[in-house]
């Protein structure tokens, strides 16, 4: 009788144990196209620590990504996951884009040992557009500033996507889609297909 309720016991912590060592899967995962390269680093980054929550980052580089002239630079995807929920309004959204893409210009520049004197101050300017299946907010718009690769000026196109929270997470997940391509740019097309990964 009580070997019967030993091993009982015994099984039930080994059950547990291996539970517990098994990582659930994340909510949200951005899938990764063939020759794009990726990096992650936690929210608020370094470069932008006035951004007002926790997570992490996960971002998607098309392959011409740095190549000035191909069709495919400065294009990239990026995935904030927040650790809370969240909501976002334009104008909220529009500041912590400025503030990412001053602090993440300065950086480069400074990496790079140019005076960031150059840099001209970053403006962003969204609006709302028909939200997608997904979301619970999308915008479209746009974000002039300096490129610290060339140290001209550029023009970023966006779509950003405030996905929908997933039944038993907490977490926010705000997609952003780059290129200073125009929207009907085949470029869009794989951005958009990430995006429907997710």
């Amino acid at each position: 009788m009580h070997f019967k309720t030993f091993f009982t016991c015994l099984f039930i912590v080994l059950l547990k144990c291996a539970c517990y060592g098994q990582q659930a899967a994340p909510a949200y995962a951005l899938t990764k196209p063939e020759n794009w390269r990726t990096e992650t680093f936690s929210l608020p980054p370094q470069f932008a620590n006035s951004l007002p929550f926790k997570g992490t980052e996960d971002i998607r580089f098309s392959p011409d990504w740095a190549k000035k002239g191909s069709e495919g630079y400065w294009t990239y995807a990026f995935l904030w996951i927040i650790s809370e929920k969240a909501t976002f309004t334009k104008t909220q959204l529009e500041k912590y884009m400025c503030d990412y893409y001053t602090g993440l210009v300065k950086a480069n520049l400074k990496e790079a040992k140019i005076d960031t004197v150059i840099a001209a101050p970053v403006k962003v300017k969204l609006r709302n557009i028909k939200t997608a299946e997904k979301d619970i907010q999308t915008f479209e718009g746009k974000a002039a500033m300096t490129d610290y690769m060339t140290q001209d000026p550029l023009i970023l196109n966006f779509r950003i996507h405030v996905k929908k929270t997933k039944p038993g997470s907490d977490a926010t997940a705000v997609y952003f889609e780059a290129s200073p391509q125009s929207y009907d740019h085949k470029v869009w097309v794989q951005l958009d297909a990430l995006d429907k990964s997710l």
